[in-house]
């Protein structure tokens, strides 16, 4: 295998599973009042989130590895957008009045 092959089979998927753990990092961080809903061309990451578990789920002629790392960013990427999406509503319970609590970081 060369170094070209190693770079696109184990280090962009690598990155790609990196980028979906700082997504659940950010839900999680992230003040609940900026969230906001797609819109316009913004629905088209859905249409990715689903082919990537699509391919995890049913890619019956895909690689395990390549099957595991699209089923862990599906299920990132699922767990990011559920955190932010029930935060927000609870802000909104709440009432927007109050500035939304910061995390605090445990040392």
């Amino acid at each position: 295998m060369s170094v070209w092959q190693a770079v696109w089979r184990v280090g962009v998927p690598l990155v790609l599973v990196g980028g979906a753990v700082v997504a659940v990092w950010i839900a999680f961080t992230d003040r609940p009042d900026r969230f906001s809903r797609p819109r316009g061309w913004q629905w088209t990451w859905l249409v990715l989130w689903a082919m990537a578990a699509g391919d995890a789920a049913f890619g019956e002629q895909r690689a395990w590895f390549e099957r595991s790392w699209k089923g862990a960013i599906a299920l990132l990427f699922a767990i990011a957008v559920a955190v932010a999406v029930c935060r927000h509503y609870r802000w909104r319970r709440q009432g927007a009045t109050s500035p939304p609590p910061r995390p605090e970081r445990v040392r």
